[in-house]
């Protein structure tokens, strides 16, 4: 297992010569993340170009892909060779929210047949909206059995730019799910990082990603209140609160056996004027509690260091690599420190390959152990 960055955009030539390792290698799959924008089709066939059959999948990143050299707008790639013996099967889909859920059923009904049984991990990319009905899909699929991991396509302006990819196609509406079996299962770990504040109410009024009531109040203004005015203006006008409140999500409780419950984190992204609901990056049900929390830009950089040694506590034997998925609600607000992130992920994984993506959603499973979740400004590490 090894890993490149390259520059997609350089001449053929040169773009060869940068993969140059990767043509002298016996590689039996290619993992790769890339800003919106790339020539994505053009990566992809240089890359299969030696290896015409090769499994080439990943995703679009946020403002830049993460790698052992920092933080860049060079594509990165993760290459799992022969020798690591973890077969993949790939699934590119094509849908929206309607026939998510039945779709991703399929998808993993494909990869079974595929590997001639369930895989030990599922690797999710999806691009933005609908990434809980894909979840059901796999759950109906193979119950909570088989873990997901992964994260949701992100641009750099959330104007819908963002793709999922595999084996020379693209889709900007759709998932990307990649089934991996191994020997030794891949490790996952889901962390938020925030911590909890006074403030705690129920949603009693909802409808999916909407939410019009807390505590039979409009949303919006309740949450104004426990930020203490932060979203005053949208109150009167409405419109995008994304980036004042990626430090003040809220969160449900998922799991308190442990010693610090599991939170699942969700982003207040808009304010609905004439109604004073709140959108969020992702759904709810009524009845859920709510809690408002809080962070810091150090806490959000240190928490890789601790999301890495909770996936590699249950490691067997050494770890060979590793996929890190950080948010992009969270990047954005300290996307100077960007190097740091990679740097605290390359520190604790030790000098071994990785590539990081910064998504719009993220996916993964607790130590409950349960179902795999979609949340929002998590993190998300994957090792092999």
């Amino acid at each position: 297992m090894f890993a490149l960055s390259v520059d997609a955009t350089l001449g053929s030539a040169e773009l060869e010569r940068d993969l140059d390792r990767l043509y002298r290698s016996k590689p039996a799959w290619v993992l790769s993340y890339a800003p919106a924008g790339t020539p994505l089709t053009r990566l992809m066939s240089a890359v299969r170009r030696r290896h015409p059959k090769l499994p080439v999948f990943g995703a679009t990143s946020f403002q830049g892909v993460f790698t052992a050299d920092g933080f860049s707008r060079n594509a990165g790639l993760l290459v799992v060779e022969d020798d690591d013996a973890m077969p993949v099967a790939v699934s590119l889909c094509e849908t929206g929210p309607a026939n998510a859920e039945e779709r991703a059923h399929k998808a993993c009904l494909e990869i079974r047949r595929a590997l001639g049984a369930p895989p030990q991990v599922l690797l999710l990319h999806a691009t933005p909206g609908f990434e809980e009905r894909i979840l059901a899909g796999i759950r109906a699929a193979f119950g909570t059995d088989v873990p997901v991991y992964g994260g949701s396509a992100a641009d750099d302006s959330i104007s819908g730019e963002w793709e999922v990819f595999a084996n020379g196609a693209c889709i900007s509406q759709g998932f990307m799910l990649a089934g991996i079996s191994s020997s030794v299962p891949p490790l996952g770990a889901f962390l938020g990082g925030y911590l909890p504040t006074e403030h705690v109410g129920t949603v009693t009024r909802v409808d999916g990603r909407t939410v019009f009531e807390i505590d039979g109040a409009p949303a919006a203004r309740v949450y104004n209140t426990w930020v203490r005015g932060a979203i005053a203006e949208e109150l009167e006008h409405g419109g995008s609160v994304l980036l004042k409140t990626n430090l003040m999500p809220v969160a449900r409780t998922i799991a308190s056996g442990s010693a610090l419950p599991q939170r699942l984190l969700s982003h207040p992204h808009e304010v609905i004027q004439k109604n004073q609901a709140l959108n969020f990056f992702s759904e709810f049900g009524a009845g859920d509690v709510i809690t408002l929390m809080t962070s810091s830009l150090d806490p959000l950089v240190k928490r890789v260091a601790r999301t890495v040694q909770r996936a590699r506590a249950g490691a067997a034997r050494p770890v060979r690599g590793g996929l890190l998925v950080y948010c992009g609600g969270c990047l954005g607000a300290l996307l100077p420190r960007a190097p740091e992130i990679a740097q605290e992920f390359a520190k604790e994984l030790g000098d071994l390959p990785f590539v990081g993506v910064a998504t719009f959603g993220e996916q993964g499973r607790f130590f409950d152990k349960t179902e795999s979740r979609h949340g929002n400004l998590m993190c998300t590490v994957l090792l092999f």
